[in-house]
């Protein structure tokens, strides 16, 4: 379990503005010691992108997203982000927005670097300058440009920069949810939340990231244990004493009073169960993780 953040957004705040971007790193994306550790994405490099399979966890596992110490950035591997809210919430009532063409967008973006227009958009048409015979390989011409990309800070897009993936019509609100709903997209997904909240009430909240059991989620999870039994923040937070004095402050054994054998678990407190219907491989990392959790 990644203890992430409670968002809480008032009616007509317009300063949560969050547009289009990818979490996970940025620039690492195209580095042979980011991504390119676990191969993630040498099917799309390869000009097989047809083949990329963006489901496909086994390389991300090794990948780094954070070379230059991001400011915010996630210390855990998260295959999906995702949030429960704790508010009812519509389109346009400061909610999220995704683009549901994952592979499609995924090869786009990195391979967005490798190619220029040969006319600008101010001398044609808008259909003139996306056409395909305006674009060609870059080649010599290439510069170290990665359109949006920044090292220490998430991929952010555009319209300007990624004019073919006509963010404007493409991104796509989420249904209406009600407390309790749980919503979960792939950590490649580029999602956005509304510009402004044009609601009636509060746009609530509490992020909770899918993170499978690796090695590396494990070294973090012992630092993240240890923060709650201090009651500071967590390992990926700002520091500060946090709820250290705090009295009446949940403790480890006040967790073992309320919560399953599922939620000590997932809290670093008990041992993670090895089922008889696992792979060697999952037998293999659950025990490892076990040894890291101190079981």
């Amino acid at each position: 379990m990644y203890a992430d953040r409670l968002r809480i957004r008032q009616p007509g705040d317009a300063k949560f503005a969050l547009g289009p971007h990818i979490d996970g790193g940025s620039v690492e994306r195209w580095e042979k010691h980011g991504y390119g550790i676990g191969g993630v994405y040498d099917k799309v490099f390869e000009g097989l992108w047809e083949e990329y399979d963006p489901w496909d966890a086994s390389g991300r596992v090794s990948a780094v997203m954070d070379n230059y110490n991001g400011l915010g950035a996630c210390s855990m591997f998260r295959m999906f982000q995702g949030w429960m809210s704790i508010s009812n919430s519509r389109a346009f009532e400061g909610t999220l927005l995704v683009n549901p063409s994952l592979q499609l967008s995924t090869a786009y973006t990195l391979l967005r670097p490798f190619f220029q227009p040969l006319k600008q958009l101010k001398d044609v048409s808008q259909e003139a300058y996306l056409a395909a015979d305006n674009w060609v390989f870059s080649g010599p011409e290439m510069t170290s440009e990665l359109q949006g990309a920044t090292p220490g800070h998430g991929q952010e897009l555009n319209a300007e920069l990624h004019p073919h993936l006509e963010l404007d019509t493409s991104m796509v609100h989420m249904p209406e949810v009600k407390p309790g709903d749980f919503v979960a997209w792939h950590c490649d997904t580029i999602h956005a939340v509304d510009s402004v909240h044009k609601g009636q009430s509060d746009s609530s909240v509490l992020y909770i990231p899918i993170c499978p059991v690796t090695e590396q989620n494990a070294n973090y999870l012992v630092r993240q244990r240890k923060a709650f039994l201090d009651g500071t923040p967590g390992p990926d937070f700002p520091g500060g004493e946090g709820e250290s004095r705090h009295a009446n402050r949940p403790t480890e054994s006040f967790l073992r009073s309320y919560a399953s054998p599922e939620g000590l678990r997932a809290f670093g407190f008990e041992k993670l169960a090895v089922l008889g219907s696992d792979k060697p491989g999952a037998k293999e990392v659950t025990k490892k993780v076990n040894e890291v959790l101190g079981f």
